[in-house]
Order: C-alpha cells, then sequence, then structure tokens
C-alpha cells in the first residue's frame, strides 16, 4: 500500500492581488475544488505568526502521491478557471510541495491533546537539507532523540515526517526563485505557542548530536503557523 502523502503551500498576494480578492479566490474557489477530489483528507489554511514571507499558508493530508498523478487530481491545474488563471498571473508567490510520508522508522504516537478531526491551534514546518552520507543520522536523530524530547514538552500534540516528492513556484516573484527545497520535512502540532519560548524546546536543539546535525545541515527552512479555516466534506 503506498504511503500517505502531504501537501504544503505557501503563498502571497503581493501588490497586484488585494488580500480580499486572494482569500475569496482560496476560500471560496480554490479549496471548495480540491475537498470535491477524493484524494484530498483534509484542506486547512494557516496564517504566519513568525513575520516571514509568504503569509499564508495551506495543509492538506492526501490519500497518496501516487493519486497525485490521476485524474481528478492531475487536471486541477489544466481545468483551472479564468479567474484563477489571472490572478495566479499576478500573485506574488505560490510555493507548492508534495511529501510523501516517511516511512524508515514507526511514526511517533500523538499525545492524548491530538484530535483527529480538528486541526492543531499551531503548527511548525521545519524542512532540512543534508548530505546523502548523513541522512541515516538525521533520521535517527528525529526518531531516538529529537521527536522524544520534543513529545515532553508542554501543548506537545504529535510530529509527522515526510519526504519531498515534487515541487513548483509560481508567481511575480516566486517564478524567480527555483532553488529546489529541502528534501525533508517535520511537522510539529501544537495547542499554544508558548513551546517557542520553552527550555525544552532550547534543550531538544543543544544536544551534541542536534548541534551536530544542524550544524553541518545544507539547507534549513522553519515556518510557524496559526490554524486560520478549516473545510469538511460533507
Amino acid at each position: 500500500m503506498a504511503p500517505p502523502a502531504f501537501l504544503l503551500v505557501f503563498s502571497e498576494p503581493g501588490e497586484l492581488v488585494s488580500e480580499s480578492e486572494f482569500h475569496d479566490w482560496y476560500d471560496n474557489e480554490h479549496i471548495p475544488l480540491r475537498v470535491a477530489v477524493p484524494a484530498f483528507l483534509n484542506w486547512t489554511r494557516w496564517e504566519a505568526i513568525d513575520g516571514l514571507s509568504p503569509k499564508w499558508g495551506a495543509s492538506y493530508d492526501l490519500e497518496s502521491h501516487e493519486a497525485t498523478q490521476n485524474p481528478p487530481y492531475s487536471t486541477l491545474a489544466e481545468t483551472r478557471s479564468d479567474r484563477e488563471k489571472d490572478l495566479l498571473s499576478r500573485i506574488k508567490v505560490l510555493d507548492r510541495r508534495t511529501y510523501e510520508a516517511y516511512e524508515g522508522h514507526p511514526a511517533y504516537p500523538p499525545s492524548s491533546l491530538y484530535d483527529p478531526t480538528s486541526p492543531a491551534p499551531y503548527t511548525t514546518f521545519f524542512s532540512i537539507d543534508v548530505k546523502p552520507e548523513d541522512e541515516e543520522a538525521l533520521n535517527n536523530w528525529y526518531y531516538e532523540e529529537h521527536i522524544p524530547m520534543l513529545a515532553k514538552i508542554p501543548g506537545w500534540v504529535r510530529s509527522r515526517r515526510f519526504v519531498l516528492k515534487d515541487w513548483g513556484r509560481l508567481g511575480v516573484e516566486g517564478k524567480k526563485d527555483q532553488k529546489a527545497p529541502p528534501k525533508y520535512l517535520a511537522v510539529h502540532e501544537w495547542t499554544s505557542p508558548d513551546f517557542q519560548q520553552s527550555e525544552e524546546l532550547k534543550a531538544s536543539i543543544e544536544t551534541p548530536l542536534a548541534k551536530k546535525i544542524l550544524g553541518e545541515a545544507l539547507q534549513i527552512e522553519k515556518r510557524s503557523v496559526k490554524f486560520l479555516k478549516k473545510w469538511d466534506r460533507q
């Protein structure tokens, strides 16, 4: 059975698209069309709390990466409305990344705070690239040390890991940056933003192994967001 997949999108309207136009398109056209596609299992929008750009995020659990290669998912881009085509020609950035669940280790169990019917109020998306010879050490560190330490922080809901399968970057500014995103993604979910100042979080990235892995990483991206809106399939 194919592993589950995850779609992560960050976007920034820019000067040529008003926020009201952007949100109206996202909420009333873009996501509703995806609610009808069986490959999508959930639909969540996020707002950045880290002061970074792009400001707006969306994430979707997917049946599998394989399912994204077939209709009706694969035809979504081909059947865009004139409105969507026009907006995407003006938008500043739309950064899309599709991942597959990492299955090299068993998934770490979620905490009692986890509710499968509702997104966590806060989430951190942490992406990292390391040298090929360091990948085993990275994966072992996550499973044996890092996630167990995060799980002890008050408000931790769950942590999941994914591997990049494909990506695309559109937009007036987005198309100018075609550097590939990091290969590995970790999604850490929280009940409040207090974890960011916790001593436990600080300790989790200051162990000798953490310092070695993070210090020798080729590329690191971290985004922190808060829940904005979700959709349900009727």
